[in-house]
């Protein structure tokens, strides 16, 4: 299952991709987790918590640390940097009220992208949506 949050930086709506699937819990429930990520917790309201913050202290300037070049790929790092849990983002613009155009760069791209081009990252290795004392801002 896959949702799609959105984030506003700036003018730009991002949805961060977040990979989730249906775990069966200690006392035999389903629970919904997040898939592929060490720490499987999953709350939405904490999501939505998370992503507010990052939209009330996104700067260009914080952004362009990653990348001064590319815009775009900057405010991606800046995104991931942050929700280390996501599996992608997406990007829509719209233009007459239809889709004029739709990208989508995968947790695997985004990877790659920081490996060949060695952009310093800021991990936070015991990040957890749980605890926002983890959070980065």
């Amino acid at each position: 299952m896959q949702i799609l949050k959105n984030i506003k930086l700036n003018n730009i709506n991002y949805y961060a991709v977040i990979e989730l699937e249906y775990k069966q819990s200690e006392n035999k429930l389903p629970v919904l987790r997040l898939k592929n990520y060490k720490d499987g917790y999953w709350d939405s309201g904490d999501c939505s918590i998370l992503i507010e913050k990052i939209e009330e202290n996104y700067s260009s300037k914080k952004a362009h640390q990653y990348d001064n070049n590319i815009a775009y790929m900057a405010d991606i790092l800046y995104i991931y940097d942050r929700m280390p849990f996501i599996s992608g983002v997406k990007d829509i613009n719209i233009s007459n009220n239809m889709i004029s155009e739709e990208s989508y760069i995968s947790k695997e791209e985004i990877e790659k992208y920081i490996k060949e081009f060695d952009v310093k990252m800021n991990y936070i290795d015991n990040f957890k949506l749980s605890d926002s004392r983890t959070w980065k801002f």
